[in-house]
């Protein structure tokens, strides 16, 4: 299949969702061709789809790599830099797409983007996740606090000499969130999620915060 059938390209585009599985496409190659999985390997030399993974493509035009990290692998959602980012509570721009993820922790590397996923114990995993839309479309995220104190916690700060106030600033200095973003934070929500960090600079932040105000 050197020349690509822009016919068929376009009935999947019409009835199979942006990310979609080989299944999903089977049934409407088998229709026309022996080999559905070549017909599929063409679109994807050719750049009109992009593998995702084994079995599972997505269509390359208006593509959404935040849309892929919970199809990628799961069950996860986007938490980190990548979520503070998308929140602005960061000012730059996160490469990597950062999930939470309830399983073992992965690394995967698309043609296009690299995820990673950190695993996290069941009771805080299931806290803090919300739904975002982009173009009508539901992506699974955290919440700014949980996003915030999930990145704070995976910088494994040395906290036992550290003071409230050090933690607090070291959020405003190293992970650059301004001040005023972090008094628009939840308390009660990250109440509900700091005691179930191991590491402690969560609790720290959330103790400066109900201090200070």
């Amino acid at each position: 299949m050197g020349i690509i059938d822009y016919n068929m390209l376009n009935l999947l585009l019409n009835n199979l969702p942006k990310i979609f599985t080989f299944k999903e496409a089977e049934f409407f190659l088998k229709k026309r061709y022996k080999a559905p999985l070549k017909a599929l390997s063409a679109m994807e030399k050719s750049g009109e789809i992009i593998r995702l993974r084994r079995g599972l493509y997505a269509f390359s035009e208006g593509f959404n790599p935040l849309a892929a990290a919970c199809k990628i692998y799961g069950p996860s959602y986007i938490s980190f830099e990548t979520a503070m980012e998308y929140y602005g509570l960061i000012p730059e721009r996160v490469q990597q797409i950062i999930s939470v993820v309830d399983g073992r922790p992965v690394s995967h590397q698309t043609e296009l983007n690299r995820y990673l996923y950190h695993s996290q114990k069941r009771q805080l995993f299931s806290l803090g996740m919300g739904l975002i839309f982009m173009e009508d479309e539901p992506i699974p995220m955290a919440i700014p606090e949980k996003a915030l104190l999930d990145t704070l916690a995976n910088h494994k700060l040395e906290t036992s000499e550290l003071t409230n106030r050090d933690i607090r600033n070291y959020v405003i200095e190293n992970l650059r969130v301004d001040d005023e973003e972090l008094k628009r934070l939840s308390i009660k929500k990250m109440r509900d999620l700091a005691p179930l960090y191991r590491n402690l600079a969560p609790r720290k932040l959330l103790e400066s915060l109900v201090s200070k105000g």
